[in-house]
């Protein structure tokens, strides 16, 4: 339905599909052939996470942009390949189950707030655009979903600062219910100047930006990276 409905509204479509019984409904059914008669489609028989959307990104100038009802399985593998293109996008569009969503839009102080969602709004801007009903789906699953948008963030940071992030969320968030001095105790003793974030906190109340500075205070940059 969602192939259908993007090409007849004319625009030209690449699909990623990894289930050759879905390839070949594409390409060869009376479905499919209907399809590209609406418009322009290509269909790679491929496994998205590991799809190079590099080279399709340079299979044209013209600007473009990613959408789908994603396996809510691999949700995170998906996220994490598309990520790194965010610039070269017009945005990113995905159906998901409402609790990923919920995980990648969290608020500080939240329990749906963790390392993929400070991961996530380092590196996009997400919306959660709407919820749609577990009822409107055939079978009804037990879950309801989602649909959210990720854009180009506008605030950027260096993949240095997005590793030190990553490595200094993994420590804490393991540890959520800690205060920072206790959860960070290894890496922030041999500190002697003043910590720019209070560690009397935990780590669920510390925003995105928050951790950035944190972990640019306890890991510093060198010429050969940590």
């Amino acid at each position: 339905m969602l192939t259908r409905e993007l090409l007849e509204s004319g625009l030209e479509l690449t699909c990623v599909e990894k289930d050759e019984r879905f390839v070949k409904y594409l390409t060869e059914s009376d479905f499919g052939r209907d399809l590209q008669k609406k418009g322009s489609l290509k269909v790679f028989c491929e496994d998205v996470v590991s799809f190079d959307f590099l080279e399709w990104l340079k299979l044209s100038e013209e600007s473009k942009a990613i959408c789908g009802n994603i396996p809510y399985h691999i949700s995170t593998p998906i996220l994490f390949a598309v990520l790194p293109y965010l610039s070269q996008l017009k945005g990113v569009w995905f159906l998901v189950q409402l609790e990923f969503a919920e995980r990648l839009a969290s608020l500080t102080r939240c329990k749906s707030y963790g390392s993929l969602s400070v991961y996530t709004q380092l590196r996009a801007d997400v919306t959660i655009e709407c919820v749609v009903d577990k009822s409107l789906f055939y079978p009804v699953p037990k879950v309801d979903s989602a649909i959210v948008s990720l854009c180009e963030p506008s605030k950027k940071y260096s993949d240095y600062s997005l590793r030190s992030v990553e490595k200094l969320t993994k420590i804490c968030f393991s540890q959520r219910r800690k205060m920072l001095s206790n959860s960070l105790k290894p890496l922030i003793q041999k500190h002697h100047k003043q910590p720019p974030i209070d560690l009397s906190r935990r780590c669920d109340t510390l925003t995105p930006k928050d951790f950035v500075t944190l972990a640019e205070w306890i890991f510093p940059q060198k010429k050969e990276g940590f």
